[in-house]
């Protein structure tokens, strides 16, 4: 056990102890206050300035020339699209049986060569798949209802009628020259 006199000793060094950093702590709070009321009093952060904004030109819209997206004369009919009467020389025969050919867009088909007998000019056609297909005038071939119209074996090349729908909506026909791979 402790004698009195140690107890009295250790009491006294805990006070003397605790005064002394109560003493420090006073004064350090003191001067931390003092720093941060005048650290920068006189600087004044440099703030960059606001990007200069354009001014807004308006667009004043005249329907002199232009035309009127409103308007009732844009409407395009069914029969124009192409799903009435009205276009039906165009429009592709939907009952015809498909042709072998059709089953392959233009650019998987490469033309290796004719062959002519007794005046009927053949397209020798290679599919992707690598199988080779004999094609004569009036002939489908192509994914877009591509006729065989012509072959000119001393030009090497074949000359297809596809129909297409055009952005209006109507069936139109274009021309498409292809010539033979060698």
């Amino acid at each position: 056990m402790l004698s009195k006199r140690q107890v009295t000793t250790r009491a006294l060094c805990l006070v003397l102890m605790a005064l002394l950093l109560q003493g420090c702590v006073g004064s350090e709070m003191a001067d931390l206050k003092r720093f941060v009321a005048t650290a920068h009093k006189d600087k004044k952060p440099e703030i960059e300035p606001l990007p200069e904004i354009p001014p807004f030109k308006a667009f004043e819209y005249s329907d002199d020339y232009e035309v009127d997206p409103f308007s009732s004369s844009n409407i395009i009919s069914s029969e124009d699209r192409g799903l009435g009467n009205g276009n039906i020389a165009n429009r592709p025969q939907a009952d015809r049986r498909k042709e072998p050919l059709e089953n392959f867009p233009l650019d998987a088909l490469r033309f290796v060569g004719t062959i002519t007998k007794d005046s009927l000019s053949h397209v020798v056609v290679k599919t992707n798949e690598g199988t080779a297909m004999l094609a004569t005038i009036g002939n489908y071939m192509g994914q877009n209802d591509g006729r065989i119209k012509e072959i000119v074996p001393e030009e090497q090349r074949v000359l297809l009628v596809e129909t297409v729908l055009d952005p209006t909506g109507r069936w139109i026909t274009r021309d498409v020259v292809i010539t033979i791979d060698e």
